[in-house]
């Protein structure tokens, strides 16, 4: 079949811009949702955040290594002109995952009682129910996506997640709303608001659906190189080979938040930090709805980097072109420090200021979480791309190994840090930020064995590090400067007012200091839509 192709900044571009979409939605969804069944006194929002947990955890348990995976087995083939194989290996991977998410939905729909009763919220069982369906529907989704990345084809991928946060918008706070009108209680309330992810990934699944009819209908023969195709056992079994570690290594931290959920609620209603079980749930609800909120934004727009990265560079690998792999690298690497150092930085000056511009309650306990972090920001955002590389290098089991590690760190660093009343719910971003350094470190040394050397570390770190750092000063001096001399009163108008012209100035300072400092490539830049006439208009040589 004729097929849509992007390189891979222009088709990170699609899912980046797909991802920034859905942030802007998500956070239609989640401040107003937060105003409304949030807050230091309801429990609802920590119910709804708990259900949402449980949900990703047995997503990554059925589903999360099937895109990945089949994404390189595609990329490969067609690399190699084998039409046939792509083709067989699409079938066999619906064969094996749609079912898979099939047996997940219902063990969550009928083991409900008993996840909710394990993360000690047991009124969090009706959202548990109504969320059950959703894994389904991303199994479905997952394959073709998988599918389609496959092809450096990422509009379908990024069209899908854009229907499944519309649903979360409409439907699901259309449902908070009428829920809380009607008077019902916060489990209800939690229940009806998670059923808008449901049917949003429903509607997005129907799309992905027609979206391949209509492809599969409009498709125009192409020269099949290779007519050779693997029987359907060796492709299961190397579809398993490569989804089953990736899964592990994911799941590793997926499950890790979900004993997050457990460990935060019990550690902060142990004796030494003596916490109710209500406000135990009212602070979970305020770290995940604000600073875990914001703490996702950067780390989205590099998934969309990564999952743009793994199919290239594993084709690249398969044509012998190491020319490719290596440039590609450097520039993902050098793309993923120019995004989120900035972030992290802007994280760690303003981020009670930011929480204001958006919610009335719990921005202080909010701010501090959401600045500790910042450290984080950059770790995990490396973690994904060298994650993503390693896989496509074919050594599926470093990231897994090192995954666990960060894992271990992240759990023990909960229990003793949240218990220690010095440190409290602190101690869940601190321990974020440590395990996810430990990861990046461990993938990056990996990375350089195996590649022999890692981009030049001045112009991947030292140039995006100066920018930011003048960046951060710039702001802060700004918002200092503008609260003192207005007098602005936490919350007020010019408080929110002096915030936004400090962030306006940080994007102007940033983009300044890195055309001053050379960190910006015109090669980088050509690779972007309209990426020519953008580099001479930044007069880039």
């Amino acid at each position: 079949m004729q097929r849509k192709k992007q390189n891979f900044v222009q088709g990170a571009v699609i899912l980046m811009a797909a991802s920034l979409i859905v942030k802007v939605i998500g956070a239609f969804f989640q401040i107003p949702l937060q105003n409304l069944i949030g807050g230091e006194e309801s429990p609802a929002f920590g119910m709804f955040s708990a259900a949402y947990r449980i949900y990703t955890a047995m997503l990554m348990i059925s589903t999360v290594g099937l895109p990945a995976a089949l994404s390189k087995m595609v990329a490969e083939a067609t690399a190699c002109g084998r039409e046939h194989e792509v083709r067989r290996i699409v079938r066999v991977a619906g064969s094996i995952f749609v079912p898979v998410g099939a047996l997940c939905s219902v063990a969550l729909f009928f083991g409900a009682g008993t996840f909710a009763e394990w993360i000690k919220s047991a009124d969090a069982r009706l959202a548990v129910m109504a969320i059950a369906p959703s894994v389904l529907m991303v199994a479905i989704l997952s394959v073709f996506r998988g599918y389609y990345q496959g092809r450096s084809n990422m509009v379908p991928t990024a069209v899908s997640q854009v229907i499944e946060a519309m649903g979360k918008l409409f439907v699901g706070l259309g449902l908070a709303y009428y829920a809380m009108g009607q008077g019902y209680s916060d489990p209800v309330v939690a229940a009806m608001t998670v059923l808008g992810v449901t049917l949003g990934e429903v509607v997005a699944a129907a799309y992905m659906l027609a979206q391949a009819a209509v492809t599969r209908r409009r498709a125009t023969p192409v020269r099949i190189l290779n007519d050779a195709v693997r029987p359907a056992g060796e492709l299961a079994k190397v579809l398993l080979s490569l989804s089953i570690p990736i899964t592990i290594s994911s799941a590793v931290m997926s499950l890790t938040d979900l004993i997050d959920v457990a460990l935060i609620s019990a550690r902060l209603q142990s004796p030494a930090v003596g916490m109710t079980a209500k406000q135990a749930m009212a602070t979970y609800g305020i770290y995940t709805g604000q600073a875990i909120n914001f703490f996702n934004l950067p780390q989205t727009l590099i998934t969309a980097l990564a999952v743009s990265v793994l199919p290239t560079i594993a084709s690249a690998r398969a044509a012998q072109n190491f020319t490719k792999v290596s440039k590609t690298l450097s520039t993902s690497l050098r793309l993923t420090m120019i995004i989120t150092l900035p972030a992290g930085t802007g994280f760690l000056v303003l981020s009670e200021p930011i929480l204001r511009l958006l919610y009335h309650s719990g921005t202080e306990t909010g701010g501090r979480l959401m600045a500790i972090l910042g450290f984080a920001v950059p770790a995990v955002a490396l973690v994904a791309i060298t994650n993503a590389t390693l896989q496509a290098f074919g050594r599926i089991d470093l990231p897994l190994v090192s995954m666990f590690l960060g894992a271990l760190v992240k759990m023990f660093g909960d229990y003793y840090l949240i218990g220690d009343p010095r440190f409290g719910i602190a101690g869940a971003p601190i321990s974020t930020a440590v395990c996810y350094w430990l990861i990046a470190l461990l993938n990056l040394f990996h990375i350089a064995r195996l590649s022999h050397a890692l981009p030049p570390l001045g112009k991947t770190v030292g140039r995006p590090l100066a920018a930011t750092a003048g960046m951060g000063a710039a702001t802060y001096i700004c918002f200092t400067v503008l609260t003192r001399a207005l007098g602005a009163a936490p919350g007020s108008a010019v408080d929110k007012l002096s915030t936004l012209v400090s962030i306006l100035v940080a994007v102007a300072v940033y983009g300044v200091l890195l055309l001053a400092l050379h960190a910006v490539d015109r090669e980088d830049v050509q690779l972007l839509p309209k990426g020519e006439k953008i580099a001479n208009l930044l007069r880039l040589k």
